[in-house]
């Protein structure tokens, strides 16, 4: 019995040393919460020196308006804008002065709330420069465009490039 019992020392020791389970459910960590998804994406805006002179001339700025918008599922049509078929989801606007630069648009105007009407939940975004405030007929500078998904203006800066009229 004796042997048995000093044989029983090593593994009640081992035993005693092992992993226990976490009893304590306040210390057990919650579940990660979804990563947020980041619609931002930067502008690599290139203005000619004629531009530049006419703007800063008239003290006028360069307006970067992004419009995002998504095609509607079959049984989201009743919601879509009779004008285009899609589904619009809000708008960013940001002024800059007339230089080359890059600009940061932070896509804070998609509204995660109304993806799940769209196809994919994935919106596009059309993006418009003007001068001044509001796009008029009296806009001094026409610009490139771009209208595509918002995964695409995020691959790399995209190339807008605007001059006088």
């Amino acid at each position: 019995m004796r042997k048995i019992l000093l044989g029983l020392i090593p593994v009640i020791a081992l035993w005693q040393c092992s992993a226990k389970p976490d009893t304590d459910n306040s210390s057990a960590s919650a579940p990660a919460a979804p990563k947020a998804v980041s619609y931002a994406y930067d502008i690599a805006l290139t203005v000619t020196p004629a531009a530049t002179a006419a703007l800063t001339a008239k003290k006028l700025k360069i307006t970067i308006s992004a419009l995002y918008y998504g095609n509607v599922t079959p049984a989201t049509q009743s919601m879509a804008d009779p004008s285009d078929g899609t589904l619009h989801l809000n708008t960013d606007a940001v002024a800059v002065d007339p230089k080359d630069q890059t600009v940061h648009m932070t896509g804070a105007g998609v509204d995660p709330a109304r993806l799940k009407y769209i196809v994919g939940q994935k919106p596009l975004v059309q993006i418009n420069l003007f001068s001044g405030p509001k796009l008029t007929p009296a806009n001094l500078i026409q610009c490139d465009t771009f209208q595509d998904y918002v995964t695409s203006a995020q691959d790399k800066p995209l190339p807008i490039h605007c001059d006088l009229k």
